[in-house]
């Protein structure tokens, strides 16, 4: 993925000869352009380069005035979050449950909240930014927009002319990226990597919590293997006393949805992720997903692996990919796996 000059915008002065004004090009500054942040964020926050973008919005990054610090901002679209993706927060009211659960989960390998603001359009919630640039030729750590560039600028002449606020792409520092330049990994690494996300999930699953959403683009990592789960905005709360709650709609993706979702079946959330895990598991070994479509998915065979892996690490992978929800491990079962704990 190729990433553009990250240059501050310049203001034209000219009016003999006036510049024409740069169009936004990504997402985030098509979003921002006539949009007026809220204040207390522009007072703390400089936004840079967009990170990333889907249904619920964007992520763009910010650095922090006072300190320098960059984070991870994600623009969600207040209509477009679900009815049932809402809970009360005794702080802030009404917000995304994606919002409520970083602000309360805290686990080394769960992206870490900073903070949130809102307005009439966004929720924006201010997140760590974790992750090397995987397909960079070299990490980018200067922001795309000046502090000279925001949307509040004050115009000293008549003639001067802001451009449209521009967020240049930024090269992704997720976990398929990552496999994307490794082709694929040792067993070794694939479990110093699986082992993290397993222990999160694990985590997640004792306060109540399914991501619903487990899939390489969701995990970020750095140069040392160190990844943290993100986006949380397809999770569910599922009370211990409703442990069999079944879900109808899913909001994942279809490469890594269970043969019970493609099948269209209502279904628990629970050996959902336990699936996902499995189809993780397998990408991380053999650099492809075990099944090349749907219909493989529910009633096919894994792909026969390009290489050779243990015995143990078969095992783990044919039970987390059991067709049977009912017969898939939980994922205390799965942190207890031989293969997870070898030296």
């Amino acid at each position: 993925m190729a990433t553009n000059n990250n240059q501050s915008i310049p203001l034209y002065r000219n009016p003999q000869k006036p510049m024409p004004l740069q169009q936004p090009t990504t997402i985030s500054a098509k979003s921002l352009m006539h949009h007026t942040l809220h204040p207390e964020f522009t007072e703390k926050y400089v936004l840079g380069q967009e990170l990333g973008s889907g249904g619920f919005g964007f992520v763009v990054s910010a650095y922090e005035r006072e300190t320098g610090i960059e984070r991870a901002v994600k623009f969600i679209i207040r209509k477009k979050v679900p009815s049932s993706a809402w809970v009360h927060d005794p702080d802030m009211g009404p917000i995304p449950l994606e919002i409520y659960v970083l602000k309360h989960v805290h686990h080394p390998n769960i992206i870490q909240y900073c903070d949130s603001y809102q307005d009439d359009i966004f929720f924006y919630l201010v997140m760590e930014l974790h992750g090397t640039q995987w397909t960079a030729e070299s990490p980018t750590h200067s922001p795309a927009l000046s502090e000279n560039s925001q949307s509040t600028i004050e115009e000293e002449e008549d003639e001067i002319e802001p451009s449209p606020r521009q967020f240049v792409r930024r090269t992704s520092c997720d976990l398929f990226e990552c496999i994307e330049q490794h082709k694929y990994f040792e067993e070794s690494n694939a479990r110093k990597i699986f082992k993290q996300i397993v222990e999160c999930v694990a985590h997640l699953d004792n306060l109540g919590v399914c991501h619903r959403d487990i899939k390489d683009e969701n995990i970020v990592i750095d140069q040392n293997f160190q990844v943290k789960l993100i986006d949380f905005g397809s999770a569910v709360l599922i009370p211990r006393h409703a442990n069999k709650k079944l879900f109808t709609r899913f909001y994942g993706t279809v490469s890594y949805a269970s043969p019970e979702i493609l099948l269209q079946k209502p279904y628990r959330a629970e050996p959902a992720d336990i699936w996902s895990l499995g189809i993780l598991l397998y990408t991380l070994l053999f650099g492809e997903i075990p099944f090349p479509d749907p219909k493989s998915a529910i009633s096919g065979p894994i792909l026969k692996p390009k290489h050779r892996v243990s015995m143990q690490c078969k095992h783990l992978i044919a039970s987390l990919l059991e067709k049977d929800p009912d017969q898939r491990p939980t994922i205390h079962q799965v942190l207890n796996h031989a293969w997870l704990n070898q030296e």
